[in-house]
């Protein structure tokens, strides 16, 4: 694969799988003391990796009660429901994140237990965590990093609350888990490379998602494509599409949709079906690019298990077409403009 070091990618997820030990330990104390709610607090990309994980929590049980925050909203404004019996679960690579930094900080001093995932040991935000997961990753793994994690923790809750029967098989499978992703990855290697070379030159792009994968279309349009590529993008819910958006669809604009496999689907089809008939009925051709994980191979004897996964699959694959478009707009990743180059 093009610009990928497939070695150093398995061992960071391995080796981020293997944090489920410490996981089920940190998970089974709380449970056992007792908690009122779990809150997911993060910002950007962290922020958005946590939407699945109230997803998956909401449309499975109502014995646990899961909230996602944005950090600075978070300590504006702190929730009424939070307090001294809420668990406090954050993630950051770097582990310097000023907002992440400061609501661990707060969680904390409120008599909170707080749960972080850092892939940088000994940084300033790990001095405010109760309970400190470590594993290496840098940002061009991190999400796989991220939901090895935050995946065995939310199902740990679950399984304790009797919410997740399968919790065993789940686990034992999921632990397989790495290989599928690198084949994934290869299998789209070179229709990533195609589709980057198509659009290297198109200002703006429609990221569409629903369910499991809302928050990776989030992500994916605010920070892929806006802050390392700084290309114009819109992440849009699929049920929402309808209700302002369809009205920017013009010759040639680019639907990047992501389809998973929870009971949204039908809502992406929805979408979808949209283009044909902007085809057939008014000529207007758009640029529709999917990326599907019901077309990747996985290691689950449950079908059910596979919608667990789906956020950690594509970004696992979209992550080829950053790479390529990075390539050929000869704009690295990493390049910013003002994000962490100046106070603000």
């Amino acid at each position: 694969m093009f610009n990928f070091d497939e070695p150093r990618y398995a061992k960071v997820v391995s080796d981020a799988l293997a944090l489920r030990p410490q996981i089920e330990t940190a998970v089974d104390e709380i449970c056992e003391r007792g908690y009122s709610n779990i809150f997911f607090i993060g910002c950007g990309g962290t922020w958005a990796h946590t939407l699945p994980m109230k997803y998956w929590v909401d449309t499975t049980t109502a014995a646990v009660d899961v909230r996602c925050e944005i950090a600075s909203e978070f300590l504006a404004c702190p929730p009424k429901a939070f307090g001294k019996e809420s668990i406090c679960v954050f993630s950051t690579r770097t582990g310097t994140t000023p907002e992440i930094i400061e609501a661990a900080k707060y969680c904390q001093a409120s008599g909170a237990r707080t749960m972080m995932y850092v892939s940088n040991d000994g940084t300033p935000a790990t001095e405010f965590a109760d309970y400190k997961f470590y594993s290496f990753a840098e940002d061009d793994v991190l999400c796989e990093a991220i939901y090895s994690y935050q995946i065995p923790l939310v199902a740990r809750f679950l399984k304790n609350a009797g919410a997740f029967p399968k919790y065993d098989v789940f686990m034992d499978e999921f632990g397989q888990i790495q290989p599928y992703l690198l084949k994934a990855k290869q299998d789209q290697d070179v229709r990533c490379a195609a589709m980057a070379e198509d659009f290297k030159d198109l200002d703006y792009h429609m990221v569409l998602g629903s369910g499991m994968l809302w928050g990776e279309a989030y992500d994916y349009a605010m920070c892929i494509l806006e802050e390392m590529q700084w290309i114009k993008a819109k992440s849009i819910h699929a049920a929402e599409f309808f209700h302002g958006t369809i009205e920017l669809c013009e010759e040639g604009t680019s639907l990047i949709m992501l389809y998973g496999e929870d009971d949204t689907r039908n809502l992406m089809d929805r979408v979808d079906n949209f283009t044909h008939l902007l085809a057939d009925e008014k000529g207007i051709q758009l640029r529709v690019n999917k990326f599907d994980t019901a077309e990747v191979e996985l290691p689950f004897s449950d079908p059910e298990f596979r919608k667990i996964v789906s956020p950690m699959v594509i970004y696992a694959i979209t992550e080829r077409l950053s790479c390529h478009l990075a390539n050929v707009r000869n704009h690295p990743l990493t390049t910013r403009r003002y994000y962490h180059q100046m106070n603000y």
